[in-house]
């Protein structure tokens, strides 16, 4: 089984989050060794390509439309009062939400609250939470 687990990460054609959830099922299974777990597991972290664990096409579509139907209601409304919308104040580390592909990843920079967790996004273009790719976070300590 750890060949084949391994076969399919050299391919690196593979969504992060379930490669992961397999090798783990294995090791509970003891179709796998500890040590044979953790050095798939880092070997599927450092071999993950992004565009693997984005969205499909056709949702990525949906939620542009989504979007853009929000952002014409919105308008509307402006246009109707002829004010400006209030501001609401931006919160500084948003709740996480799962990007559903390149336009919506996190890149550098990017702060973010998971599990009541704050963090700092260490790369461009990041798909994944925070305990699916810890590589990509940096946990930001609170003053």
């Amino acid at each position: 089984m750890y060949e084949v687990i391994r076969n399919v990460i050299e391919s690196k054609d593979y969504k992060l989050e379930d490669i992961l959830y397999k090798i783990n099922k294995m090791w509970i299974e003891s179709a796998i060794t500890e040590e044979e777990k953790t050095e798939l597991d880092s070997l599927a972290r450092e071999n993950a390509k992004a565009e693997n664990s984005y969205a499909t096409f056709q949702e990525q579509i949906d939620k542009l439309y989504e979007d853009m139907k929000e952002l014409e209601a919105r308008v509307s409304l402006l246009e109707q009062d002829g004010q400006e919308e209030p501001t609401e104040p931006v919160e500084e580390y948003p709740e996480f939400v799962q990007p559903q592909g390149a336009h919506d990843s996190y890149n550098t920079g990017d702060k973010i609250t998971y599990n009541g967790k704050k963090y700092a996004c260490k790369m461009d273009g990041c798909v994944w939470s925070p305990d699916i790719y810890p590589v990509g976070w940096e946990l930001v300590e609170e003053e």
